[in-house]
């Protein structure tokens, strides 16, 4: 560049130089049996904005029937329990949602690249289990079961359809269901669950545990004791979060496991945190595709990638003293590929992330100190 007199000069490049951006990790499909989507009209995933948006929707409804038809909707058991979710939802910080008939769950929500979690509302997502774990940014919000139960329920022996899930890393249940004073019903727990997902998320993040977090407008059907939540977060086996009241305070989810028992994926954040940032970078390198699979394209995407996870770790979202510790990333020849990978097209990155674990058992060790 020739420069010509004293000011601010700009030179552009034409420079490969992806960014790794984050996008909303608590986008929920609600799952709703086939009464209420024909009551309320559905045939494919419906957008909810909020909770006028959904009021909007019910009044149009009514408005297009005749009359038997605007009291089966005011008055269907299935609509109440849909109504039920929706207010607790938004009520306790839920943005906006899907509502997606419970058969539809695995054809309609692959259409939606920005639905993250799949909600129960009540209804079995069983069907749904296959796409959980097949690297579609999902993470399900399950019912833990609708009567009380002690010690001594048997997972095998009970009618509530969380544990057919399996061991699912992709999977969290939750109990018991709750209770509200605007409502005769019982509220699925999963509705006020991701509610409380999406505000976590909001005012923090991703990797923060959504635990310990007060839920709005809803209580606990039962008590639940210590001695009854310690026979469900078992190593090794499913665990069951629990929603507790401690001195007759609101109610606070209580636990922040998946239904995984193994030490890798066992905590709720520590999941939800590796499908936040596979589909950051699967995203972001998208614009190299079809470049030179040479030097430069990886020196470009290891940038950007060591750019994005050393922002994670500065807020705290990932372990160690220095970024060196947290995270790597690794591309190259002879380092992730050989020649004939290079030749066939593929462009090998490895990354690798400690990722934060919940404080969940905080011990304290007390010793008298007598005056010698």
């Amino acid at each position: 560049m020739t420069t010509t007199y004293p000011g601010v000069y700009i030179k552009e490049q034409n420079q490969l130089s992806p960014s790794v951006s984050h996008y909303n990790t608590a986008v929920p499909a609600f799952a709703i049996d086939v009464e209420a989507q024909t009551l309320l009209g559905i045939d494919k995933a419906k957008r909810i904005d909020s909770y006028m948006d959904y009021q909007k929707l019910l009044t149009n409804r009514r408005l297009s029937h005749d009359i038997e038809s605007q009291k089966t909707i005011t008055k269907d058991k299935d609509m109440n329990q849909l109504n039920n979710c929706m207010r607790t939802y938004f009520d306790n910080g839920g943005g906006y949602c899907y509502l997606i008939q419970t058969d539809k769950l695995v054809t309609e929500v692959l259409k939606h690249d920005d639905i993250t979690l799949l909600v129960a509302a009540g209804q079995n997502l069983t069907a749904a289990a296959n796409i959980l774990a097949q690297g579609n940014n999902l993470f399900a919000i399950l019912d833990g079961p609708k009567s009380e139960i002690d010690t001594r329920y048997k997972l095998a022996e009970g009618i509530d359809g969380w544990h057919n899930m399996g061991d699912s890393q992709y999977a969290a249940a939750y109990y018991p269901w709750l209770t509200a004073d605007w409502t005769v019903d019982d509220i699925p727990p999963s509705a006020a669950i991701a509610g409380a997902y999406c505000k976590n998320d909001r005012k923090v993040g991703v990797w923060k545990a959504p635990a310990n977090i007060a839920l709005i407008g809803v209580i606990p059907k039962y008590k639940v004791s210590d001695t009854v939540e310690s026979a469900f977060i078992k190593e090794d086996s499913e665990a069951l979060n629990m929603i507790r009241r401690f001195n007759n305070g609101p109610s606070i989810i209580w636990g922040a496991r998946t239904l995984k028992g193994s030490e890798q994926y066992r905590y709720v954040p520590v999941r939800r945190l590796f499908n936040s940032v596979e589909k950051d970078i699967k995203d972001a390198i998208k614009v190299v595709m079809f470049e030179p699979n040479s030097q430069r394209t990886w020196d470009a995407v290891r940038t950007s990638v060591t750019n994005y996870l050393t922002r994670l770790w500065g807020n705290g979202s990932l372990m160690g003293t220095t970024p060196e510790d947290a995270f790597f990333v690794q591309v190259g020849k002879n380092i992730t590929m050989d020649q004939a990978d290079i030749k066939q097209g593929k462009m090998i990155v490895k990354v690798g992330i400690a990722a934060a674990r919940p404080a969940e058992f905080i011990i304290l060790k007390f010793t008298q100190n007598v005056a010698q």
